[in-house]
């Protein structure tokens, strides 16, 4: 099936990858925190001086999330990082949430209690899309079967901000995360983790990877989690199997067949309290970090993923390529879970209506690259014609008891354990059946040009987006239908002085899909668009031990469906604007000591919004506009080292209305780790170090987030 399906493919279109650090770059790869393109560059320049045949071997799979080339990000004319295991694996991250904490212009973690997505904002536009190996992780953006990709399976965390549909569609207006693959190797590998720690934490991981015979190479990956949730009475469980084997089917071309399943029995969902508690004083003080607003007996989320895929690379000559990257994904999930009604005294007695959903998924997407290097005179052109295709089908089945035979909830002394039969039966108050249909296709074409010390990237792309649900409520059923096209355009340019300056100048757009019709016209909503202006500077001295990178971006995202208070009306002629800069600055002191400052400051408003006037001028909620981190690595040996770090996150906005302000927030972590020889290592990492309560984040008066509480954990690795 899947040779036909590739088959099938190459008389369309084409091409995308993964890549590889030695421990010799260790040292300054981990403190990549949050630089912006500059950090990746060092580290990817560094591998290929010093490691040249290991990234030939992923050269042929790999390229770029910035530029689906190997241009790396120092090269680049705009913001993309790039994360590597090592530094994922020192910080103990599971999530893409706990990866971008020392990321500038991101807010992660607004509902860090919350393990069935990942959410967050990159400069200032709300997000919950990642991307694995170049393809997205497909979600029907409605509900709530959204996959997550494990850090122990994930290769590097690459972070591009700005609008990136030129490249890759429909997507978020401030900017993309990407997780690319552990691949195979030649080399033959063996690394076992078990991990302890605070809420109960008990991990054992596999990573093993050689040579199965010669140009045949694979890769196995096995993790078993289990842990309480911060939320009391919560629990975490996952176990992922990630298989792949990569074929050298010749000089020229290489075929790599991957599979990832991933069982979650047990998550948390989205479970807010109020803001009387957990912002407020109240009778009873404040609620303590582990508040839960649900019930033992009725809350649970189990979700389970399988990704099918393959990368098809074959190189017709030195000059040109071509990749396929294909990912088929069949996921299903069960939720029951509970939201507030409001405070019934205005004070602990929580009202709250209970709801079950039921979801699957079932889809696949295609990316077909062609790639070609020539000269024009003096003038180098890499030039990369692609062809995307996706589709999703899912379903949703909707139950809510709408606060009939729901218990409420004494927030000064809470009961988990009220819910019943009772209460479910009550589930029949509200029933809704949904038939989601999506499609999109996209053609694309990029020119990377390179005269002298300029270079000049200018990508176009046009899409074509076709959903069409189908819903029942009460018997009663309706269509909707969305066929949207758009056009979207990215120019940008940089230029490395000999002094290794390098000035750069971008402009990108963006696009996402909008539903429904405007009340005023009866017309059928357009996508809501983005486009943004960035310029920036980019240096380093000649030994990268003084890095500093600087972006100045202006991001407007427009025809946004904005309506008037009392939801009579919809219009799409909304404007909400993020303006601001990113500095990051590496210093290393010495041999053994580096240190990585990071400063973002944004403007994010509404500025335009016709229908509610009362909000322009507004911030919207999730985001931070003010943060700064600083992280330390001090290295006593090559068997020691210490890691520290310190984060600020500034207030965000209680509601939309800007009613109120979220107070900011600063944590310490902290790190160590300590080799006793080439096969044992053994690591400890604390977040929130002096284990401060703060609230995440709000949506509105009556939901909010309480933030991370302290976490210790201690990991033993053994390789042979």
């Amino acid at each position: 099936m899947i040779i036909n399906i590739i088959l099938i493919w190459l008389c369309i279109d084409k091409q995308k990858g993964s890549l590889v650090f030695r421990r010799s770059v260790f040292k300054l790869s981990l403190i990549s925190l949050s630089l912006l393109s500059s950090n990746y560059g060092f580290a990817a320049e560094t591998a290929v001086e010093e490691d040249i045949e290991s990234i030939a071997i992923y050269g042929k799979n790999y390229r770029s999330t910035g530029t689906k080339s190997n241009l790396t990000p120092i090269e680049s004319p705009m913001s993309f990082e790039v994360y590597d295991n090592k530094l994922l694996e020192l910080r103990q991250v599971d999530t893409v949430n706990e990866a971008l904490r020392y990321v500038s212009g991101v807010t992660p973690e607004n509902r860090s209690t919350v393990t069935i997505f990942d959410q967050y904002t990159i400069r200032g536009f709300e997000s919950y899309r990642n991307f694995y190996d170049g393809l997205p992780l497909q979600y029907n953006l409605i509900y709530n079967l959204a996959p997550q990709v494990d850090a122990f399976a994930t290769e590097s965390v690459e972070v591009l901000k700005g609008p990136a549909s030129v490249l890759y569609g429909s997507a978020p207006p401030g900017g993309m995360v990407n997780q690319t693959a552990k691949t195979p190797q030649a080399t033959s590998e063996h690394n076992i983790r078990a991990r302890i720690g605070t809420n109960n934490l008990a991990e054992l991981a596999l990573d093993s990877t050689g040579a199965i015979t010669d140009g045949i190479n694979y890769r196995f990956i096995a993790l078993a989690r289990n842990s309480d949730g911060q939320q009391q009475t919560t629990e975490e469980q996952r176990i992922t199997i990630a298989p792949s084997v990569t074929f050298e089917l010749s000089e020229r071309t290489n075929l790599n067949l991957n599979l990832y399943y991933q069982d979650d029995p047990e998550m948390v969902p989205s479970t807010p309290l109020p803001a009387k508690g957990a912002l407020y004083e109240t009778s009873y003080g404040k609620l303590e970090a582990d508040a839960y607003a649900g019930d033992k007996n009725w809350a649970e989320f189990a979700r389970d993923v399988t990704m099918i895929g393959y990368k098809l690379n074959h190189e017709f000559s030195d000059s040109v390529s071509f990749l396929q990257n294909f990912r088929y994904t069949n996921a299903d999930a069960t939720q029951q879970n509970s939201y507030d009604y409001g405070l019934a005294d205005d004070d602990k007695i929580l009202t709250r209506t209970a709801y079950k959903t039921i979801e699957d998924a079932e889809g696949f997407v295609v990316d077909n690259q062609l790639a070609s290097q020539f000269n024009i005179a003096n003038t180098s052109h890499n030039l990369l014609f692609g062809f995307e295709y996706q589709t999703l089908d899912s379903t949703f089945d909707y139950a809510d008891t709408f606060g009939v035979d729901t218990p409420s909830l004494d927030l000064s002394n809470p009961d988990y354990a009220q819910f019943n039969a009772d209460t479910t039966a009550a589930l029949d108050t509200y029933r809704q059946f949904s038939r989601l249909h999506q499609s999109q296709r996209g053609f694309y074409l990029q020119d990377e040009i390179k005269i002298d010390a300029l270079t000049v990237i200018a990508g176009l792309r046009h899409d074509n987006y076709y959903s069409l649900t189908n819903s029942t409520v009460s018997g009663a059923t309706s269509n909707q239908e969305i066929d949207q096209s758009d056009t979207t355009f990215r120019m940008a340019a940089i230029y490395t002085f000999d002094n290794n300056i390098a000035p750069y100048a971008s402009y990108s757009e963006s696009f996402e899909p909008t539903s429904g019709v405007d009340t005023l016209t009866g017309s059928a909503f357009k996508p809501t668009t983005a486009e943004q202006i960035e310029a920036g500077v980019k240096y380093h001295n000649n030994d990268s031990s003084t890095k500093v990178t600087a972006a100045f971006f202006d991001l407007r995202k427009k025809d946004v469906v904005v309506n008037t208070p009392d939801f009579m009306q919809y219009t799409q002629n909304g404007e909400v604007q993020s303006k601001g800069f990113e500095v990051s600055v590496y210093q290393q002191l010495s041999n053994s000591l580096d240190i990585t400052l990071n400063l973002t400051d944004m403007d994010v408003e509404v500025t335009d919004n016709p229908q509610d006037q009362t909000v322009e001028g507004k911030t919207p909620i999730w985001v931070a506009e003010q943060q700064a981190s600083l992280w330390l690595n001090y290295f006593l040996s090559d068997a020691l080292e210490f890691n520290g770090g310190i984060r600020y996150v500034g207030e965000s906005q209680l509601d939309a209305q800007n009613s109120d302000t979220v107070p900011g927030y600063t944590l310490l972590d902290v790190a160590a780790s300590y080799r006793f020889n080439d096969s044992y290592k053994v690591g400890l990492a604390v977040s929130n170090l002096a284990d401060k309560r703060y609230v995440g984040a709000c949506y509105d008066i009556n939901s909010c987030w309480m933030g991370t509480e302290r976490s210790v954990e201690l990991s033993l690795n053994a390789s042979f």
